[in-house]
């Protein structure tokens, strides 16, 4: 009898100190999306952003939570691109996103495309979350650009949580170079510190949230130890398309949980802050990748809703050009792609650059239908073609480079099997990433052409030759 008194106390003392705990912390769910690229319908891969949206709702139901994207979130795929990106601003307003780090593909339209959702005109789109960049300085004033936004601050549970967004310093490099020729990324470190100095002291904030469109690895170390005033809490990843959890613990205090979550939808990131509601301090932490294919089961109505008035984008995108005649892998699309450029402007040789031609877009399997949305995943950037005249002697420059993919005909030092003649001119077609790239001679060149010109269009036109002539697509002919 004894013995079931003192065991009743225990379990009595267990259920008081549970309850306490309970009632004196709080858990904190922090949900990300990196690089979606658009990915707003379900494939064999991913559960597409009406999953994704209803699963984040569910636990905005029954926990303090926020929602963050680390960047690219609207460049890559057919609806989100012909609707410069509003499908998927509708989808975000919906599930009530927090913040939206600008990444690279943030600028492929040019970034005064995506600043309308900021522009407080609901005419045009308007996004109820702000985009975040730290670190963009515009060279004519040395100062943040007009349009930058370096951090949001919101309150859950009483706490003051700031986010801060930054983007890679050397991401100019991803961007066509007219469109960034006024703005110069900062180093990442400085303005994560600088920030987040002015959230803990100025802004009083309690919790500080990083949300980088990069990998974070190379300072993690630096944002790990940090105190005081420059104390981060938490880091999401982008850019990488790498999929990756953890927790950093390098002192002796409560670790740094961080997350990258693949890219197009694939993963949902999920950090968890346990945070004591006195103190206001972190208590414990955790963090993982949700695969949104096997954990995202049922739709959000209201989002489908809102994608049925991009129906006539979806429609065009499911269009069938035609039957592929042969496996296609990527090296055999960029080839293609390159070859396909080159016939269709009826040049010397093409040059592209490989990084254009998307991965996820292949293979593309024997006897599959090839449709407009293919095309748009092979090639989903506003790249347009550039026709440019070099000699021989400029050419030379470039044959070695590993960054560009050639036109088939175009070997070693021949052309159509003949050695190049460096006092000869050449036709040559390529793309503005490429032509504005100043590694490249392309900009010393002569009789520039741009008028606009599509290559995912002229790679549409090729494919539909080519089932003229062979009656199904091959990116060996």
């Amino acid at each position: 009898m004894k013995r079931l008194y003192i065991a009743l106390i225990l379990i009595v003392c267990l259920l008081v100190f549970t309850s306490c705990k309970e009632e004196t912390t709080f858990k904190l769910h922090i949900f990300s999306l990196n690089d979606f690229h658009g990915a707003l319908y379900e494939d064999d891969d991913t559960a597409g952003i009406s999953k994704i949206g209803n699963y984040i709702k569910k636990h905005q139901d029954k926990y303090p939570t926020i929602v963050v994207s680390a960047g690219d979130m609207f460049q890559g795929t057919a609806v989100s691109s012909m609707s410069r990106g509003q499908a998927v601003v509708d989808a975000m307003n919906i599930i009530g996103f927090d913040a939206m780090t600008l990444g690279n593909h943030e600028f492929d339209w040019g970034i005064e495309e995506v600043l309308k959702y900021q522009d407080g005109d609901v005419s045009n789109g308007e996004a109820n979350f702000k985009f975040l960049a730290a670190n963009i300085i515009d060279k004519r004033t040395n100062e943040l650009a007009s349009w930058a936004v370096p951090y949001e601050i919101v309150e859950r549970e009483n706490l003051k949580i700031g986010i801060i967004g930054v983007i890679g310093e050397d991401q100019t490099d991803d961007i066509l170079a007219s469109y960034v020729e006024n703005y110069r990324f900062t180093n990442e470190l400085e303005a994560i510190n600088k920030y987040t100095k002015i959230l803990r002291t100025i802004e009083n904030c309690d919790i500080v949230i990083v949300s980088a469109h990069f990998n974070t690895e190379i300072i993690n170390y630096s944002l790990a130890t940090a105190t005081d005033e420059f104390k981060v809490d938490a880091i999401i990843n982008g850019h990488t398309h790498q999929s990756y959890f953890g927790e950093l613990s390098y002192g002796d205090g409560i670790a740094i949980p961080y997350v990258q979550s693949g890219s197009s939808g694939e993963f949902l990131g999920k950090i968890v802050l346990e945070i004591n509601r006195e103190t206001k301090q972190i208590t414990a932490v955790a963090s993982t990748n949700i695969n949104t294919k096997k954990e995202c089961t049922s739709s959000l109505s209201k989002i489908d809703k809102a994608l049925d008035n991009y129906k006539q984008y979806k429609q065009q995108s499911e269009e069938v050009l035609a039957i592929a005649g042969e496996t296609i892998s990527r090296n055999e699309g960029a080839n293609w792609a390159a070859n396909a450029l080159m016939r269709q402007m009826n040049v010397d040789f093409a040059a592209i650059n490989f990084g254009g031609i998307r991965s996820d877009a292949f293979p593309i399997q024997k006897d599959s239908e090839v449709k407009y949305a293919n095309i748009f995943r092979i090639m989903p950037f506003e790249n347009s073609v550039v026709l440019v005249s070099l000699t021989g002697e400029e050419i030379f420059k470039i044959i070695n480079s590993t960054e560009l993919v050639f036109s088939s005909n175009f070997s070693g030092m021949k052309i159509n099997g003949e050695f190049i003649n460096e006092d000869k001119v050449y036709r040559i077609a390529t793309i503005d990433y490429v032509f504005e790239k100043t590694n490249f001679p392309f900009k010393n060149g002569e009789n520039i052409v741009r008028d606009g010109t599509l290559l995912r269009e002229v790679l549409v036109e090729d494919v539909k030759n080519q089932v003229n002539q062979y009656g199904k697509f091959y990116a060996s002919k």
